[in-house]
């Protein structure tokens, strides 16, 4: 059997995109080191690996699509989007998720903030660490702002200039070899940085990236992985339960231009009994002004639930193609946030999805 072949921002492993293709291989070949049993490529862009998958060239492609600091990755999203607005004879499906913690390093030849003219990383990194690189070029105007393609681009340009400083993950700085070493922050203080923290420069110590996974089709149903949890009203009683998923899908919600169209929409779901945890609007690639809505319901996308749902919308315009079909499904894949939020929940599925050996860093 052919090797599979997984795309992902790279160069790797310098990047989390590289991280994620890494786990991904583990669940696919049941091998914490599956990547070795994989074809792994790294393209320069999200755009790049979403083509490469849309024309066949990957089995796999990975891609953030949000992170809780800077929300929707907005190149990922427009390029799904452009997918349904032109006519293919297949689509990719999201088939997996994975959910990777957010911290960045900033790391240079010397680590003396001193000798560093330019700071470089992916915009997303940029944004992330926003508060610290004020403080940076309050404290030293002469140092510029980079955007680079990816973490790791900015990587491989701080290896080779020495005027180069970049953000990038802790694996990144650790597959340097110690060639790039962490910025001295308390040194930096002592010449005029105004930060406190010497340890973390991104903006707030909890965030995460949602990346997902494309693939051919949505990941296969699993049965009977529900959990009920609790709610509480504003005094603390127990008001009621609710069951919860270990799977999500993804719906495209294309609904015409009209008043109380998605209103409609959303009491399609709720009449279905569906639980809507995420809706994104999005605009429009080729109409101004217009908006479809990326939404995020619990239950797999075979769920008696959410077919009926979907079903039901669709059904009102049966006249359209099925790209312009008001409800669209993208995929079904793991409920990570939802797992992340249940650690007994999350370890069940771990144990269940991967192999012994595989490293956490929750």
């Amino acid at each position: 059997m052919p090797s599979a072949r997984i795309g992902f921002l790279g160069p790797a492993p310098l990047t989390n995109g590289s991280t994620v293709a890494t786990r991904f291989a583990a669940h696919l070949t049941g091998k914490a080191s599956g990547a070795e049993q994989c074809e792994m490529r790294g393209y320069d862009t999200h755009q790049e690996v979403i083509d490469a998958k849309a024309r066949g060239e990957i089995d796999y492609g990975i891609i953030a699509v949000e992170n809780t600091l800077d929300s929707l990755i907005t190149e990922s999203i427009r390029e799904i989007e452009r997918l349904f607005e032109q006519d293919l004879p297949t689509r990719p499906h999201v088939c997996w998720e994975e959910l990777l913690p957010i911290r960045h390093l900033l790391i240079h030849q010397t680590g003396d903030l001193r000798q560093v003219t330019k700071i470089a990383s992916h915009q997303s990194a940029l944004r992330q660490c926003s508060r610290f690189l004020a403080a940076v070029r309050k404290a030293f105007p002469h140092i510029e702002l980079v955007q680079a393609k990816s973490t790791g681009a900015a990587v491989q340009d701080a290896l080779a200039n020495p005027g180069v400083a970049a953000l990038a993950s802790t694996e990144a700085a650790s597959a340097t070899e110690g060639k790039l070493i962490e910025v001295d922050l308390e040194t930096a203080r002592a010449n005029g940085l105004q930060w406190d923290d010497p340890h973390w420069v991104t903006d707030f110590r909890d965030g995460k990236t949602r990346f997902w996974v494309l693939g051919d089709a949505p990941m296969p149903q699993i049965q009977g992985r529900t959990f009920m949890t609790t709610v509480k009203d504003s005094a603390g009683q127990i008001v009621g339960t609710v069951d919860h998923s270990w799977q999500k899908t993804c719906v495209l919600l294309n609904l015409p231009n009209k008043r109380g169209t998605l209103h409609e929409a959303l009491r399609v779901f709720d009449k279905h009994g569906t639980f809507l945890s995420i809706i994104h609007p999005y605009p429009r690639l080729m109409v101004s002004f217009e908006y479809l809505f990326f939404a995020e319901v619990e239950g797999h996308c075979d769920d008696a639930s959410i077919r009926g749902a979907v079903a039901e919308l669709n059904q009102r315009h049966l006249d359209r193609i099925e790209r312009e079909r008001p409800c669209i499904v993208l995929g079904s894949y793991p409920n990570t946030i939802l797992l992340n939020q249940h650690p007994a929940q999350r370890a069940a599925f771990r144990r269940e999805f991967y192999p012994a050996g595989v490293v956490w860093k929750d």
